[in-house]
């Protein structure tokens, strides 16, 4: 499939948005210069919020927490809302706190798991650091974000001729002991975790004895890119599920002015390990965004309960592409293909929030904005994954329509895509808003 002048615009903006997000945190700091620039206001929780038909606004909880939205021009009570929900961050690992250590002439970081990655998949790539630095100067602290664009961190495998059963039985990574990250050579100074920090103090320009703790996660330095003969697939690190807040953003600031509904966009995260963050989509965030635009559009409290009974959601999460090596692993009948539109999740045991009516609704979306569209089940014998949808949905009381665009390799630290598929979410979301 060619990809179209607007197809092209729409997945390099993306792979840019991807190569500056290493980490949540990082994506959100790129969201809140994409609306602001779009005209967008910043609200705050700690103060009163005062919003009028049209205003467009967002709110950050956390570092990688973010709720935007426009104010529609009909009563809340009469339309409800129309909201969005997706998550900022992805599977990988967290450093250690004041884990540097040296063992057998290398230096190394310890590392925890975060969510579900594919191990494999990290081993032999050139890894770096990114995060949240917290300084304090003169009884005042201050919160700054860094990366690293050198490559500092390796892990690499063990050679064939020591695992010489690796390519029949595959590779086993032990958890503790087999992921821990080489950071340096040792040499007759000790290192400890303070050479990291005058490393990174000299990258921010600070002194040393400003840091008062580091938040660092590893992150791979390789940058997105096109794939294939005819550039129809793109690959990067963190698809999942940048790729979605990114189409849902996109969407708002590509809305007309004054559209008729209210409209929330709200960024989850901490869906990776489970959602129960407070920022997460077990939060208590979107139900308070909602409610407090509300407010000041004069609403009571039931007011909002009957907005909240008119309201729809989009839960906005990448779906399983079938893979041609492995066909017998997705259930025969819904083998969803990249660049084939937006995936509408269903599932039995309501691991997706997808309702018959909620699927109509999303499939005419589709449809009024001239997009394909895919439905997507796991087959019977296997566990299926889940998403925010149904916590949110569970939370709020809202229908809710659980769908994400097609990618191979999900959790790996490289995902593939389709390069025609951020504009149809992009489209298909914009025209749920309308």
């Amino acid at each position: 499939m060619n990809l179209t002048l607007e197809m092209k615009k729409t997945v390099e903006d993306l792979m840019n948005f991807l190569d500056e997000s290493p980490t949540g945190a990082f994506a959100v700091k790129s969201i809140r210069k994409r609306l602001l620039s779009n005209n967008f206001s910043e609200l705050t929780e700690q103060n009163r919020w005062k919003l009028s038909q049209g205003d467009r606004f967002f709110v950050q909880r956390g570092d990688a927490g973010l709720c935007a939205g426009v104010v529609g021009t009909s009563p809340i009570d009469r339309t409800g809302f129309r909201m969005i929900g997706a998550h900022t961050d992805s599977p990988g690992f967290r450093v250690k706190a004041d884990d540097v250590y040296e063992k057998a002439g290398y230096v190394q970081l310890g590392v925890e798991i975060y969510g579900g990655p594919l191990l494999a998949s990290w081993t032999d790539r050139d890894l770096s650091l990114a995060g949240k630095i917290l300084l304090k100067k003169d009884d005042k602290l201050e919160s700054r974000l860094w990366k690293s664009d050198k490559a500092l961190l390796r892990i690499p495998q063990v050679a064939l001729h020591m695992n010489r059963a690796v390519n029949d039985d595959g590779l086993k990574l032990d958890k503790q002991n087999h992921l821990p990250p080489i950071l340096a050579l040792s040499d007759e100074k000790p290192f400890t975790m303070r050479r990291l920090q005058e490393y990174i103090a000299s990258e921010i320009g600070v002194a040393v004895g400003e840091i008062a703790g580091l938040e660092l996660e590893v992150f791979d330095t390789q940058k997105a890119a096109f794939l294939g003969l005819n550039d129809d697939l793109f690959v990067s690190g963190r698809i999942d599920n940048l790729a979605m807040c990114h189409a849902a953003i996109s969407a708002l600031t590509l809305l007309p002015a004054n559209p008729k509904s209210t409209i929330l966009i709200s960024l989850f995260d901490a869906e990776e390990i489970g959602s129960t963050t407070m920022n997460g989509g077990a939060s208590s965030f979107l139900d308070n965004c909602a409610e407090r635009v509300a407010i000041t559009g004069g609403l009571n409290r039931e007011d909002y309960l009957i907005a909240l009974s008119k309201s729809i959601l989009i839960s906005a999460d990448v779906a399983h592409a079938v893979h041609p090596n492995y066909t017998d692993l997705y259930e025969p009948h819904h083998q969803n293909a990249l660049n084939r539109g937006p995936v509408i999740k269903i599932n039995a045991m309501k691991k997706y929030a997808t309702t018959i009516d909620s699927s109509l609704w999303f499939e005419d979306c589709c449809r009024k904005a001239g997009v394909p569209f895919q439905k997507y089940i796991h087959r019977t014998d296997k566990v299926c994954g889940s998403t925010i949808g149904p916590i949110v949905s569970t939370n709020l009381g809202v229908q809710t329509v659980d769908v994400g665009s097609a990618i191979l390799s999900m959790h790996s630290i490289r995902e593939t895509a389709g390069a025609c598929d951020p504009w149809y979410m992009t489209q298909s979301m914009k025209s749920a808003m309308m």
